[in-house]
């Protein structure tokens, strides 16, 4: 997972390395989106070198998701200019799933014991979060995610009708 994460990194400073020239709202999108992933990576770092015979493991990873649910926070408040502006509902997306990944660990460990159910919520959660500022690091590289549950749909300026009045559905079309 770390090295995945430092791989789509080194991609994203690539693309930003490569500069769109002389707009300024891309510039400060990529400063942030850059900012972003290195904490990101720096958090998950942590997270993944956590002892876990350690007694103090189980408040260090809470404290670290608590981290990374700020960490996405912050992701989720980046204002994206015109060509990624469909990243901020994946970025909101993700923060909720992050927020809520954090919050069941919280809970799956809160009686000084583990609550198996609680704990798989939360690791979808986690997750579902992670699977989205993947999609957000793969858009970024101007590609499209490649995943059964992703549904590209292409922007179009035409509408699918001709114009005038809206089609009417007749009683054989309801049928």
């Amino acid at each position: 997972m770390q090295t995945k994460i430092q791989v789509l990194i080194l991609g994203i400073c690539l693309l930003l390395l490569s500069g769109c020239g002389g707009n300024q709202d891309l510039d400060v999108f990529h400063d942030e989106m850059d900012d972003f992933y290195a904490s990101l990576s720096a958090a998950v770092n942590v997270l993944e070198n956590i002892d876990p015979d350690s007694e103090s493991a189980v408040e260090d990873m809470l404290s670290q998701l608590d981290t990374m649910s700020s960490l996405f926070d912050e992701l989720a408040a980046i204002e994206a200019p015109d060509p990624f502006e469909n990243i901020e509902e994946i970025a909101d997306e993700a923060a909720e799933y992050m927020a809520e990944a954090s919050a069941l660990y919280h809970e799956a460990y809160a009686d000084g014991s583990y609550d198996d159910a609680i704990g798989d919520a939360a690791n979808e959660n986690y997750s579902r979060a992670m699977k989205r500022v993947n999609y957000i690091a793969i858009l970024l590289q101007g590609r499209y995610p490649e995943d059964e549950n992703v549904i590209i749909v292409p922007e179009s300026d035409e509408p699918d009708w001709n114009g005038g009045e809206e089609p009417v559905m007749t009683e054989s079309a309801t049928e």
